[in-house]
């Protein structure tokens, strides 16, 4: 199949999207954007605002990736930022207030209560709205539909999120998003294939590598799963703490595939 060309306009609304893939961009960003908060003296509103909402992401991508945990994310400081952008009068241009729904999507699905997961897609929907163009925005609310049981609804989001932008720096997300629909639903070729091109575009998370793992179990591929388990155990940027925060996880009998993918790769893990 003929690899579409990049959609010139997509995107416009995601200058944080390379800090998405790496621990220490995302470190360096974060500080940044701190340092130039706290020195906002005569800066125009809407800069700020541009700049709260990005901080609001960097901070929830390191929190929910467990990324850079010797400097700690407060997540009411990310809700103070998204606070910030959506509460001005008048409002900042769309691209920053879908920058700012983004972070509140991603600030609900930390709670992982129903209630919460349910505003969790409503924000990453209003995001994809204002700013059209925005990959990553299509890419969460298919993400959020397999996190609400809808796993058939997210590929569609997820199509158009690689359609906008085939060559995204974050596309190992939307490859997780979509081989997390698939393990959901049981399709484990298509799992597989997905994680699999995940792992490659994204080594710096564990999500991907352990759902990866257990679909191959799951196919029957032994093997494969034991050589994936031994190669996310001996990755770099992974230690200890990581392993021992996963072996500390609890199956949730309400959602099975997440069962599934613990129970094969807890007792694995050093």
């Amino acid at each position: 199949m003929r690899q579409q060309a990049a959609n010139p306009a997509a995107d416009t609304a995601d200058p944080v999207s390379n800090a998405v893939v790496s621990p220490e961009a995302s470190l360096l960003l974060r500080q940044i954007l701190q340092s130039a908060l706290k020195n906002q003296g005569g800066t125009p509103v809407n800069w700020v605002a541009e700049a709260q909402a990005l901080l609001a992401n960097v901070l929830m991508n390191d929190y929910l990736n467990w990324w850079n945990l010797a400097f700690p994310v407060d997540v009411a400081a990310a809700q103070a930022a998204v606070d910030y952008v959506l509460q001005l009068n008048p409002p900042p241009p769309d691209p920053v207030r879908a920058q700012a729904y983004h972070a509140q999507g991603l600030i609900y699905r930390a709670d992982r209560t129903p209630q919460k997961q349910r505003l969790a897609r409503d924000a990453f929907d209003q995001a994809r709205q204002l700013a059209p163009g925005f990959a990553r925005a299509h890419a969460q609310f298919g993400n959020q539909k397999s996190l609400l049981g809808r796993e058939s609804e997210a590929h569609a989001p997820l199509d158009r999120a690689r359609n906008l932008s085939p060559r995204h720096p974050a596309s190992g997300y939307f490859y997780w998003a979509e081989g997390r629909a698939y393990f959901q639903e049981g399709i484990w070729s298509n799992a597989i294939n997905w994680l699999k091109k995940s792992v490659e575009a994204l080594p710096t998370v564990w999500y991907n590598r352990c759902y990866l793992a257990a679909a191959q179990n799951s196919a029957g591929d032994q093997t494969g799963a034991r050589r994936t388990m031994t190669d996310f155990i001996n990755a770099p940027g992974f230690d200890p703490a990581t392993f021992t925060r996963i072996k500390q996880l609890k199956p949730d009998p309400n959602d099975p595939a997440r069962k599934r993918v613990l129970d094969f790769v807890q007792p694995l893990l050093p």
